[in-house]
């Protein structure tokens, strides 16, 4: 065994057995209702225990039971190794198809709304009109393509696998695009002359010829939690190149209208505020990025911009056996591709998690809908506040926001979705009358590595009977102590720094403290790509902000203990 090493599954669970055990002590009634399931074994029950947040009130003892139950919920519920009796791919399988018809009633919905408008309520034309309106303000003219930063995700494409997803190899492998893109390729290639110089077959002093191949994307699935996986959709090359590109310039668009996509504490602090005064309703959506409809977008973006996010989305996909099975919308398009040996399917939704703009897309959408809403139904427009899917908006005008957005193709997730009641969620913080209750949650085999990590949680949120226990069941060999603020490659706690002559002399007044740290993965092999590389950094500006290493790669190379200077004297000093 190691720092880095898994315990075996039933060690796991018997510590956060142990863990459990402390919760129900320091709990109460919801606390000790909930380990009586971790007694049992029963981990379908466990993961699928629904809090009733009405039960508890705004006192010492009745918060900390929320607390604690929360947090014995928050050892189990995301464990993607528990055997609940459900195969978590065709549970994920199952929601694909569902959101691909949903997506299909939704497309001939809206198809007769721009048609008829005024056979669908005076309200939903209303909304939609001025959720069209706010969006043309938003987005602006469309730039020339010049102007659009495109860049590669850190994810796989459809010819360069996870373990590979660098930059070289990017550059390095074959272009591929999709259906959608090959008529206007070229004028996305323009943008990147150097990349395209390296791999084409011939070229005159004006021109390249390069081999593009059409490709369809690929729905695989992900680890979401106990009960079920998540499909996404891997992109051929190019388009995620460019994707990435689009969704930037849609996300500091919308900066300039105050929705801020790369802070999500605005979220966290309106939904303290909701928890409090109930004035403000969290709201989350079930499949939110699987149910944009392709005609939501066509309808509500201008057209210049719907063409463009058209052309560089992937309609056509590769689907699983466990999908093949069911049926699926446009079953007559639906071919079996002899090279891939796999069936072809045309999505109904425009795009789905994997694609580069999917998450701004949705947040502006979504933002959209919610101003229209609050347009027509006279409530304030300041107090909305949109990260993805998670939406913040006056309680009083969920009625008619569930209805509009039922309307366009969504579900509202009523598990965790809050306009009541003294508890909202929103962007991974949770508040009941104003505390902040947001448990650990352990997703994987317990190892020495996830107690640490879990130990500098409690500590940080002040349960030091929690940091305590986890501290005892940590193994001695790997535990060392140093300040917060450096990661959790140690245990937050007392410790001494090092100091020696050569620092001493130099006048420096800080010292030294040992952590663990994960020892980056490299793949070094050198690729056509590294041709290309210098202008790429250059044209992406990477390590504007970090230095970054090319050769870098996902995952880790085992584990090292490292030494960190610092001036911190006690374990929560800020570094300076």
């Amino acid at each position: 065994m190691s720092w880095i090493d898994n315990k075996d599954a039933q060690k796991s669970l018997d510590i956060l057995g142990t863990l459990s055990l402390t919760c129900k002590e320091l709990g109460g009634p919801v606390s000790a209702e909930i380990y009586d399931l971790v007694q049992k074994r029963d981990y379908l029950a466990l993961v699928s225990y629904e809090i009733d947040y009405s039960r508890f009130t705004n006192d010492y003892t009745s918060i900390s039971d929320a607390i604690y139950a929360r947090q014995i919920l928050g050892f189990f519920q995301k464990l993607n190794f528990l055997d609940l009796g459900i195969d978590r791919e065709v549970a994920a399988s199952e929601r694909f198809v569902e959101s691909e018809w949903m997506c299909e009633r939704t497309n001939a919905r809206l198809s007769l709304h721009r048609h008829y408008p005024s056979l669908n309520g005076s309200d939903a034309s209303r909304i939609l009109y001025y959720a069209q309106q706010k969006i043309v303000e938003i987005l602006g003219e469309l730039p020339p393509l010049s102007e659009l930063s495109f860049a590669f995700g850190p994810g796989a494409n459809t010819n360069v696998k996870g373990a590979l997803a660098c930059p070289r190899a990017k550059l390095s492998a074959p272009i591929a695009c999709s259906t959608n893109m090959t008529p206007t390729v070229h004028e996305f290639l323009s943008e990147v002359p150097a990349w395209v110089g390296l791999h084409a077959v011939s070229e005159s002093e004006d021109s390249f010829i390069v081999d593009v191949t059409p490709s369809p994307g690929k729905v695989v699935f992900v680890p979401k939690n106990a009960k079920t996986d998540r499909s996404i959709v891997v992109e051929p090359i190019l388009n995620s190149f460019i994707q990435k590109g689009i969704g930037s310039y849609i996300k500091e668009r919308l900066l300039r209208f105050g929705v801020d996509l790369y802070d999500q504490s605005i979220n966290q602090r309106r939904a303290c505020i909701g928890s409090v005064d109930g004035s403000l309703a969290t709201v989350d959506l079930s499949m939110a990025s699987d149910c944009l409809a392709k005609e939501l977008v066509f309808s509500l973006l201008p057209f210049e911009w719907s063409d463009l996010l058209d052309r560089t989305r992937t309609s056509v996909v590769i689907i699983p056996e466990s999908v093949h099975r069911y049926e699926l919308p446009n079953a007559s398009s639906m071919r079996f591709d002899d090279e891939s040996q796999s069936w072809l399917h045309t999505l109904s939704k425009f795009s789905s998690m994997g694609n580069g703009f999917t998450f701004e897309l949705e947040s502006l959408i979504f933002y959209a809908i919610c101003f229209g809403v609050c347009k027509v139904g006279g409530f304030s427009e300041k107090n909305i506040s949109v990260y993805g899917d998670d939406l913040i908006v006056p309680a009083k005008c969920i009625p008619l926001l569930k209805k509009s957005l039922e309307y366009c193709g969504f579900r509202l997730n009523d598990a965790k979705s809050f306009s009541d009641g003294p508890f909202r969620e929103s962007c991974g913080a949770d508040y009941l009358f104003g505390f902040d209750i947001r448990p650990f949650y352990q997703k994987t085999l317990v190892s020495e590595r996830t107690l640490f990590t879990m130990h500098n949680f409690f500590v940080r949120h002040c349960e030091l009977t929690l940091a305590s226990v986890v501290e005892g069941l940590c193994d001695p060999r790997y535990v060392i102590y140093g300040p917060d603020g450096y990661g959790d490659g140690h245990l937050i706690g007392s410790h001494s720094i090092r100091r020696n002559r050569r620092v001493a002399r130099l006048g420096w007044c800080g010292g030294f403290f040992d952590t663990y740290a994960l020892k980056a993965k490299t793949f070094c092999k050198v690729l056509p790509g590294d041709a290309v590389l210098p202008v790429y950094s250059v044209y992406t500006r990477s390590g504007r902000d970090n230095p970054t290493d090319p050769n870098v790669v996902r995952g880790s190379n085992g584990y090292a203990k490292i030494s960190i200077y610092t001036l911190s004297r006690n374990i929560f000093s800020s570094r300076e």
